[in-house]
């Protein structure tokens, strides 16, 4: 096992102050935790604030207590429903058990904020990089419903494998980790984040594209280290996936039945049917991965989310009653105009992103292409799932948790790079600002847009800061 440090890296600029990381770690940490507390909504009527499924609860609290075997393989948790959750059912159970939903909810979600910060300070060195991924992950609405649906704090649990995961990944690639033992520790993390839930598949479906690009234009630069390194992680991931596959499907419930939440488009009669509903997932699911960081007043109705459904038809002035609730799903479908454009602006972008890296032979260049396939490639199983009717409206961002993932720090990532790149500081600052504003504001309008969204669609969203703030007001 040995580590060198090869000039295919993605290193940044080093903090002169040893302690400096560790204090921007801690103040973000500690802001995000008080801005949590502050911010905490009502629960829901008739069920705890972050507590997961009551059945799927005492299904886990029973395989504690008499047979920890059962976790091992697919297992009917609650009615229809069989999941493989080895490797975070039993984190997330022992927390809500013994420290209550919402202290569970701080410490995995902290813990992966810390993690994340520790693993992108040792790769990078840079202050800048780190601190900036910290406080998107920290800040990002992303994982908001799990304040309605509390299994979601699992997702804390498959992020940390995944950002340990993807940093060995990194490592590996740059040539800064050598030898066997290091491969090994990329397939068990990989193992941990395939045991810890199916979403896993996501960030297993982004590695390949990611790998199988690196491996392509490691072929056509003539490096050989990291075409090397990239075809092991792309057999690495197809092999693990393929095993979890072969085991999964023996048990498929949920997905093939009919009616279920989660029925695979597989099982329609129409092919026109399974094409419409794969191109709206597209969109869809891009579009909420492109949004997560942005300030409500600029991707969905303001008017909608606002003034609210009453004050829309009432300002018709009873013009048309009989078709008025048209004008209210013009308001609530706005957004797809925007998801249009998003999606133009960033699919032309990675394709140029892409062409750039095919002909230059530049690190960075790989590293910003391969982000922005991961990004488009990290919500791929959800791309097969029937429409449903909350899907209408993007309220709920953490089906594309792990593009999020990417795209965090893909924004990190070129915010480095202006510091390396740019002349003038004070523009440099500007631009740290400007990412760090955005992802406030958005921290605070964001949550109050998906709780009206998801309204109108029978759904319950919680939290709402904005409105809280609001509220304060004289």
């Amino acid at each position: 096992m040995t580590i060198s440090h090869s000039p295919v890296t993605i290193v940044g600029s080093t903090s002169k102050d040893k302690f400096l990381p560790a204090f921007s770690c801690m103040a973000i940490v500690a802001v995000y935790i008080l801005f949590t507390i502050v911010f905490v909504p009502s629960p829901a009527p008739g069920r705890g604030l972050l507590s997961t499924n009551d059945e799927i609860f005492e299904t886990a609290t029973r395989f504690l207590a008499h047979d920890w075997g059962a976790f091992l393989l697919p297992k009917e948790y609650e009615t229809g429903e069989f999941l493989w959750v080895t490797t975070s059912i039993v984190i997330t159970t022992l927390a809500e058990k013994y420290l209550g939903a919402f202290t569970g909810y701080l410490l995995l979600s902290t813990a992966f904020v810390i993690i994340s910060f520790v693993l992108a300070w040792l790769i990078t060195r840079s202050l800048c990089f780190s601190a900036t991924l910290c406080f998107m992950l920290a800040f990002g609405t992303q994982l908001n419903y799990a304040y309605t649906y509390g299994d979601l704090i699992a997702f804390y649990v498959l992020l940390i494998y995944v950002a340990v995961n993807f940093s060995i990944c990194v490592l590996l690639v740059s040539g800064r980790l050598r030898g066997w033992k290091w491969s090994i520790a990329f397939i068990l993390s990989l193992c941990l984040a395939a045991l810890s839930t199916e979403w896993w598949i996501n960030y297993a479906t982004a590695l390949i594209a990611a790998a199988g690009f690196g491996i392509a234009w490691g072929a056509r630069h003539g490096n050989a280290e990291i075409r090397t390194s990239c075809t092991f992680l792309l057999l690495a991931t197809i092999i693990v996936l393929g095993i979890y596959l072969a085991v999964r499907l023996q048990t498929p419930g949920q997905f093939l039945r009919h009616g279920a939440e989660e029925e695979l488009l597989i099982t329609y009669q129409y092919f026109p049917l399974l094409a419409e509903d794969f191109i709206v997932n597209f969109f869809t699911l891009l579009y909420v991965s492109l949004t997560n960081y942005l300030p409500s007043f600029f991707t969905s109705s303001n008017s909608l989310t606002y003034l609210g459904a009453s004050t829309i038809i009432a300002e018709q002035y009873g013009y048309d009653p009989a078709h008025q609730q048209l004008v209210l799903m013009n308001h609530l479908f706005l957004w797809r105009f925007y998801a249009g454009v998003a999606a133009t602006i960033f699919l032309g972008w990675t394709g140029v992103r892409v062409y750039r890296a095919w002909q230059a032979p530049s690190p960075p260049a790989l590293t910003i292409a391969a982000l922005n396939l991961t990004v488009i490639a990290g919500f791929s199983t959800h791309l097969l799932i029937k429409m449903r009717p909350y899907n209408s409206v993007p309220g709920l961002p953490y089906k594309a948790t792990i593009s999020i993932t990417a795209l965090t720090v893909l924004i990190a990532y070129l915010t480095m790079l202006c510091g390396q790149r740019l002349r003038s500081r004070r523009f440099y600052y500007g631009i740290i600002a400007c990412v760090w504003g955005t992802v406030s504001i958005a921290a605070i309008t964001r949550p109050g847009m998906q709780r009206r969204l998801l309204a109108e669609v029978g759904l319950v969203g919680l939290r709402d800061p904005f409105g809280q703030i609001l509220d304060w007001l004289p």
